[in-house]
């Protein structure tokens, strides 16, 4: 499965902010709105939040281990996108609907569908699509500041492609069922019995070994053509099959599988305008100082602070 861009350690931490975020913001939200949701110190102090075998966590414990562990990059998180959107609106730049969703076309390639990268980064790291969506076009934006100024021209670009041409090509992708047996002979007897009409998938649920795939039917996924985590026999063999053919026996881990080919996805890349396009982003960030540090910039320029030094744990 393919993995955001940034790198899922990162994203994580800023998704672990993101939410904090949010979190933080709707207490601050309830308790500006007036009387109505204004609570005495002794009723924070003691309002429940959580229990165990009968122990309450109050909402001030919560909220306190919170900005402990997180409250110095929480605000450095919050300064950062005030500090940026300003200097957006300084210099004029904004993005588009079109743009948002085009850099999550390029996240989402990879994935079965939108609703499968989606459900994902749900269940993963607990983000929503607006989630994604707001931090996308903070990222975006950043981007436009970083590179503004800098001139990539049609050569560099297609000096770019000649270099790495085959990055952009589309890629050939099969979807593939295992049965996995704990011998060669007892391969050669399921390609027995498949040549004479079992069904693959009741087959692979009654007796292939492979847990991971056992109880769909034996169904691997997709799988992209020359897959340096299968082995080679059974992908170059894979490679030249037909929709519905059936292949084996192959070497599998401790045992022997026979592999059926479901389907073929062609995997086309974006339109070549599009391609151009991103390549000319990338190669300025290439030469735009580090994000990191623009930030820092932009937070000396408007002049934010943090004011009062959260104390970690």
């Amino acid at each position: 499965m393919k993995s955001i861009r940034e790198g899922k350690a990162l994203w994580a931490v800023n998704v672990v902010l993101v939410l904090i975020v949010l979190f933080m913001g709707s207490l601050i939200l309830l308790r500006g709105l007036g009387p109505a949701y204004q609570t005495s110190s002794k009723e924070k102090e003691s309002k429940p939040v959580a229990s165990v075998n009968g122990e309450f966590i109050t909402e001030e414990e919560w909220s306190q281990e919170l900005k402990q562990r997180y409250g110095q990059d929480l605000l450095l998180h919050m300064l950062n996108r005030k500090v940026v959107f300003e200097e957006a609106k300084l210099r004029h730049i904004s993005i588009t609907t079109e743009d948002i969703a085009q850099e999550l076309n390029r996240n989402i390639q990879g994935y079965d569908s939108e609703e499968a990268y989606y459900q994902q980064m749900k269940n993963e790291l607990g983000l929503t699509r607006q989630d994604i969506e707001l931090e996308t076009a903070y990222r975006l934006v950043l981007e436009k500041i970083a590179t503004l100024g800098i001139d990539i021209s049609d050569q560099d670009i297609d000096q770019y492609l000649e270099e790495n041409g085959d990055h952009y090509a589309a890629t050939k992708q099969m979807k593939l069922s295992l049965i996995k047996v704990n011998n060669s002979q007892e391969a050669e007897n399921v390609m027995g019995e498949l040549e004479k009409g079992a069904d693959f998938s009741q087959m692979a649920r009654e007796r292939s070994l492979d847990m991971n795939s056992r109880s769909q039917g034996g169904k691997l996924g997709v799988v992209e053509e020359g897959d340096p985590f299968l082995p080679k026999e059974l992908m170059d063999t894979a490679s030249t099959l037909e929709i519905g053919d059936i292949a084996g026996p192959f070497q599998w881990e401790d045992g022997y599988a026979v592999i059926q080919l479901t389907d073929i996805v062609m995997e086309e890349k974006e339109e070549p305008q599009y391609v151009r396009e991103s390549i000319r982003k990338q190669l300025a960030l290439n030469e735009a100082a580090p994000l990191s540090q623009l930030e820092e910039e932009l937070r000396h320029k408007y002049q934010a602070q943090i004011l009062n030094v959260i104390p970690s744990s």
